[in-house]
């Protein structure tokens, strides 16, 4: 007796089995299922595969010895994947060989995170098929607008093409074009055609599903739209390939490409189990059954040629839909879209759970914590308890804003910026994007990138950059975000060469003042191709980097806030380009995101106990976090000091990030401070260690992180994120907003408005305002020679009480020159008395320290330092040039502080910027006149 199967063979339609997993392959399973159920073939997806190796089981073993040879998380999945997919090929060998090619096929997909990127496509499908290194491995290629060409290049290199995720006749007939247009390239290459091989995966019961929702319940036309759908798409592929542009390719031996139903499982329990196998039977087809679908096909299936029959009813029941108002155009282009999304999801989790397995292995780079608790061991103790009570660090994972704050509006704000929890699994999905872009840029000949950014979106890539070595045959980077005229001109100076230098215009709003003045100034200089782009969707960037030609556009979550954004594209894409090992320094990142999520006991989790360690620190009034860094690692700390400045610095509260503050003796803090002390493995700093042992001895607590090597800044990055978001909970904030930077920012705008109406800023008329220990530069203080400067500069610092903090605000180009002379000039500061000593320079620091500045407590002395040659540069095509730009920033910084009843001094340099700040030395030559404890004794 026939069986179904044979039927089905006989009808023209082979089977092929949605499923794949290392038990079935080398257990005989699917041996099994090719000998007596007719098996022909077998496709794979990313949620294939998290189902597979999540489960663990026969992958443990594989998977653990693979991170005993440091593999990485997207490694190890591709090493087992790989494994899988070949050694299915073989089994199915004997299908390929017996049918010429047209069957015995195993799909493997690209990333789907790569959907949206040609190059990206190609590059990666070409490297998995070599990888595998099997004839009958079809790459499969998600049928975006992105992806046709992808499908057609592929083809045209002889690699057997699986397109997916098709779901309208549009895409359909782009997905065939494609491949006639790689069949004919092969033809006009001289290439064989004959054992060209493609199938076109037409999705089928997400049709229903999605257009049932549109219905109401008793509507004739429910379940009827996916089979009339695929009936049509059916009719449409015989046109195409029955039409005179294909006779061309068929007269050259070339086959056509089969259609394939995928998603045939029917997911309504209401409607034929088998609805979408017996109704879609055909001659050159084939059906992808997942298990259930295929058992019951043999238990109950019906073999009868349907495909081509009721085809002028489908095109009835498409037009009822469409007066129903329903496009299946639209439907499909939505499905489409969610199911890039579903997939992508779905291979973030498999790469996240083969990582969290990494490391319970021990496969990961340690991680050390010591805490020295001193006097805030009883607060540490009560904080615990709640940290645990409350179950805080499961809810911030589970996106519960009610940890921080009840309000149902500032919630739904707070859960939208909380992408960067899954950033260190999702950004694992983005790798072979981001790596087969590099190689692209690598290629054209580009050996240095100019990072134009702001806050949060360059600060990452500065720290990366210099902490790491460029990797040979990389990009060096350089970051500019000052306005000051001086800086600009110098970066344009020394990418005066702009075929060799890459901008890359990072911006997470898409408007950033600053951003868009850089890339006004450097679009003159170079052509759209030569810049790429890193922002969120639907910005003004976004449109105008697609409008100019840009060469890469990287769109990241629209859910991740700027300084949250390191583990994002904004860190990742930078850092990349340098040649950093991304799928490192993402699994220590992964590492730390999985060590967070523990509730109970508090101090086990390595991120949560820092946060709770600075808040009970602020909440004893040591709200000066001081930061001793080795020196491979010290630029971390700029980055930190924007992540807890900003996050923290609001509603009167807010803790005080010291970066870079020269050491003193132990005695010389007061009881204002905490202290984090960092050691690097193999780069070890006796000094650095004696006096965290020193200040342990004299009572400051100290909590001491020990790093394996920089790739550990991976995880840093995490665990700073999660303790800043935890003392924030802990402090009753808001650590996700930054209410008082839009505030200068609007200050700044007004003054600009004004200068275009007026022709000057208002410098004069604010200074006449008079307060007297304000000094300005129209004759009040002049630092190179001003008489009476000193005298000034020290009266107000002497306002610098018993816990203040003194903060040098320099509106100055930001150079090693400069740089050396603030740090100078703030040690100076500190030598007086036991006051910390802060140095921002901007406008940079307005986007981060400068929320803490106005929106924190009142505990900061500012001194304010403008200046510069004197010299403008223009911005093409403003009303103003850079000089202006930062003047107003400078003035708008100052006049947010005064309003906010902040004590601070602005003092301008006339001329020379370097000598302007060695007079400041010479001036503070004595320290602060000798003052002791905020006091003078003058």
């Amino acid at each position: 007796m026939e069986k179904r199967w044979q039927a089905l063979r006989r009808a023209g339609q082979s089977i092929w089995y949605d499923n794949i997993e290392r038990e079935l392959v080398r257990g005989g399973g699917l041996a099994r299922l090719i000998e007596e159920e007719g098996v022909a073939g077998v496709t794979s997806n990313p949620s294939i595969f998290e189902k597979a190796i999540g489960a663990g089981g026969v992958y443990d073993d594989a998977l653990l010895e693979a991170a005993r040879r440091g593999k990485g998380a997207v490694e190890i999945y591709e090493e087992l994947a790989t494994v899988d997919v070949r050694e299915a090929a073989d089994v199915l060998r004997g299908i390929f060989d017996e049918t010429n090619g047209a069957d015995g096929y195993v799909s493997l997909e690209v990333s789907p995170t790569l959907a949206g990127d040609t190059a990206s496509s190609i590059a990666e499908g070409k490297r998995l098929f070599e990888a595998i290194g099997r004839p009958n491995v079809m790459i499969k290629i998600p049928a975006t607008h992105e992806g046709l060409p992808a499908i057609t290049a592929l083809v045209a290199a002889g690699i057997p093409v699986n397109a997916t995720l098709i779901f309208s006749l549009e895409q359909y007939a782009g997905v065939a074009n494609a491949y006639i247009a790689g069949i004919e390239r092969r033809i006009a290459a001289g290439e064989p055609v004959k054992s060209a091989a493609s199938v076109a995966s037409f999705f089928v019961s997400r049709i229903d599903t999605a257009v049932d929702r549109r219905l109401p319940n008793d509507s004739p036309l429910r379940g009827k739209a996916a089979v009339a759908h695929s009936r049509l798409a059916y009719r449409l592929h015989k046109e195409i390939f029955e039409g005179a542009r294909w006779a061309k390719c068929a007269a050259a031996a070339a086959p056509r490409q089969r259609m394939l139903w995928a998603s045939t499982s029917t997911k309504n329990p209401a409607y034929d189990d088998l609805l979408y196998v017996n109704e879609l039977i055909g001659p050159g087809t084939v059906n992808t059954m997942p298990p259930a679908t295929l058992a019951a096909f043999f238990d109950h299936g019906i073999v009868k040629p349907t495909l081509e029959a009721g085809v002028e009813e489908a095109e009835r029941l498409v037009e009822r839909l469409a007066e129903a108002g329903i496009d299946l155009g639209d439907v499909g282009e939505k499905l489409q879209s969610e199911g890039v999304g579903a997939f992508s999801r779905s291979f973030g989790l498999l790469v996240g759970g083969i990582e969290q397995r990494r490391v319970a292995a021990g496969s990961a780079a340690s991680r050390k914590m010591r805490i020295f608790l001193g006097p805030l061991a009883g607060r540490l103790d009560e904080i615990g308890r709640r940290i645990e009570s409350e179950r805080i660090a499961s809810r911030i994972h589970g996106g519960d804003a009610t940890v921080w704050k009840e309000d149902e509006a500032v919630g739904k704000s707070i859960r939208n910026r909380l992408g960067w929890l899954r950033a260190p699994v999702e950004m694992a999905g983005k790798l072979g994007e981001i790596g087969a872009a590099v190689e692209e840029i690598r290629g054209a000949g580009f050996r240095r990138v100019l990072l134009l950014g702001m806050g949060g979106s360059s600060l990452c890539p500065e720290v990366l950059r210099s902490v790491f070595d460029v990797k040979e045959g990389f990009l060096d980077l350089e970051v500019l975000d000052s306005t000051s005229p001086d800086a600009v001109r110098a970066a344009a100076r020394r990418h005066a060469e702009p075929g060799e230098t890459l901008f890359v215009v990072a911006s997470k709003s898409g408007g950033t003042t600053e951003v868009n003045a850089f890339y006004d100034t450097f679009a003159e200089r170079a052509p759209g191709d030569r810049f790429l782009a890193i922002t969120d969707p639907g910005t003004l960037l976004e449109e105008k980097a697609r409008s100019e030609g840009f060469r890469r556009i990287f769109l990241n979550p629209p859910d991740i806030g700027g300084r949250f954004s390191a583990l994002s594209l904004f860190g990742l894409v930078p850092a990349a380009l340098i040649g950093i090992d991304l799928e490192k320094l993402l699994s220590r990142a992964v590492t730390m995101a999985a060590s967070s999520k523990v509730d109970s006991p508090v101090w086990e989790n390595l991120s949560v106990s820092l946060g709770a360690f600075l808040a009970a620190a602020a909440l004893e009034g040591r709200d000066k976090a001081t930061f001793l860094f080795p020196g491979p690692i010290a630029p971390l700390g700029v980055w930190i000091e924007q992540l807890i400045a900003e996050s923290t610095g609001k509603e009167g509260k807010g803790i005080v990030p010291v970066v870079g503050e020269r050491f003193r003796e132990a005695d010389r803090y007061g009881n204002d401070r905490v202290f984090i002390h960092y050691r690097l493995e193999g780069a070890e700093d006796a000094n650095l260690d004696g006096r965290a042992a020193a200040l342990e001895r004299a009572g400051h607590p100290v909590a001491t992180i020990t790093l394996a090597d920089t790739l550990d800044l991976g995880g840093e990055f995490f665990r700073w994120e999660m303790a800043t978001a935890v003392a924030g909970a802990l402090l009753g904030i808001n650590p996700f907003d930054e209410p008082n930077v839009k505030e200068s920012k609007d200050l700044t705008k007004e003054l600009l408005d004004r200068f275009e109406k007026e022709g000057a800023l208002p410098t004069g008329e604010v200074a006449a305002k008079g307060e007297r220990f304000r000094l300005y530069a129209d004759g009040a203080l002049d630092l190179p020679d001003g008489a009476g400067a000193a005298e000034a500069l020290r009266r107000h610092l002497a306002r610098a009480g018993e816990g203040d903090y003194i903060a040098l605000l320099a509106y100055l180009p930001r150079n090693d020159e400069t740089t050396g002379r603030l740090r100078r000039v703030g040690a100076l500061l500190g030598d007086g008395g036991k006051n910390a000593v802060t140095i921002g320079i901007g406008p940079r620091f307005l986007h981060s320290t400068g929320q803490l500045h106005k929106g924190g407590p009142n505990n900061g002395v500012f001194v304010q330092i403008t200046g510069g040659d004197g010299e403008d540069l223009p911005i093409p095509g403003w009303p103003f040039g850079f000089g202006t730009l930062i003047e107003a920033q400078a003035l708008g910084d100052f006049l947010a502080l005064e309003r906010h009843g902040r004590r601070v001094v602005r003092c301008h340099i006339t001329g020379n910027v370097a000598g302007g700040l060695e007079a400041m030395e010479r001036a503070l030559g004595g320290g602060r006149n000798g003052m002791e404890g905020g006091r003078s004794r003058g």
